[in-house]
């Protein structure tokens, strides 16, 4: 770990330099620009309304309203989701630079972390707003927000980390990887309340790692309370361990998986 924090400050420029071509690169092109990132969250939180305003999906007490519960519930989602996709695509998507450019390769890990932590900024604001304009009122536990966050980071990022090196080697386990994640969300009480009792859905959704991962801190910002603070606290040590063996792994097989590419 040592080692991984000297490559760090040695390469931090290289860092800002990539997340800055990131960023540019991704809205170039583009005439909303950085908007997309608050209408694409608006969409989604406007599909969800209107099916439960049609009476078709039933919530449960969400105890703020429903418009500011989901566009906050999805964005935390997004949150874990966005990081793990930016990490399991690392390999793949920078293969070539790896093969011409040789630097560690935590290097690039911490230019996707630095640009989602940079995405996730922007809708993060939107949402205290919404949540402002529909009358909830932040109290200081709302300060704890940000820090309540890690552990769904560390785990998206670990996850992410496993599934990289399967695009190369193994392409149908990282598509499977990528669906269960997707499945995932509807097992976790985004777009309902986590009390809901829907038979064996509830089971599930009680043992799920994520219902406290994300209810912890959606509960902070919009109410002030701990939710379910036990499983979040070992669910969020359980995570720590998970990203801590999870980037072993990924560093021990990253020679291997130059050697595949220059095969390729």
């Amino acid at each position: 770990m040592s080692k991984t924090f000297q490559d760090l400050r040695s390469y931090s420029l290289l860092v800002r330099q990539l997340s800055r071509v990131e960023i540019r690169a991704e809205f170039r092109r583009s005439l909303l620009g950085l908007g997309w990132m608050v209408l694409v969250p608006l969409v989604a939180v406007l599909v969800w309304v209107l099916l439960n305003q049609a009476g078709i999906l039933n919530p449960g007490d969400t105890e703020v309203p429903y418009p500011a519960y989901v566009l906050l519930s999805t964005s935390v989602w997004g949150f874990f989701a966005e990081i793990y996709r930016a990490c399991s695509r690392i390999q793949e998507k920078y293969g070539r630079l790896l093969l011409m450019t040789p630097f560690p390769i935590i290097t690039l890990v911490a230019q996707a972390v630095v640009v989602h932590l940079i995405r996730f900024a922007i809708p993060l604001f939107l949402n205290v707003a919404v949540l402002w304009l529909f009358g909830v009122r932040f109290g200081l536990a709302a300060l704890l927000f940000p820090f309540a966050l890690i552990p769904l980071l560390l785990l998206g990022t670990g996850i992410g980390l496993l599934v990289s090196p399967l695009r190369i080697v193994v392409a149908d386990i990282s598509r499977m990887a990528d669906e269960g994640i997707r499945l995932l969300m509807y097992l976790t009480p985004i777009l309902y309340s986590p009390k809901l009792e829907i038979g064996i859905l509830s089971d599930l959704v009680a043992m799920n790692p994520l219902t406290y991962l994300i209810g912890f801190p959606r509960d902070l910002l919009t109410n002030g309370t701990f939710f379910a603070p036990f499983y979040f606290g070992f669910f969020a040590v359980l995570s720590i361990v998970f990203f801590l063996i999870a980037f072993r792994i990924f560093q021990i097989t990253e020679p291997r998986i130059r050697e595949r590419l220059i095969a390729n």
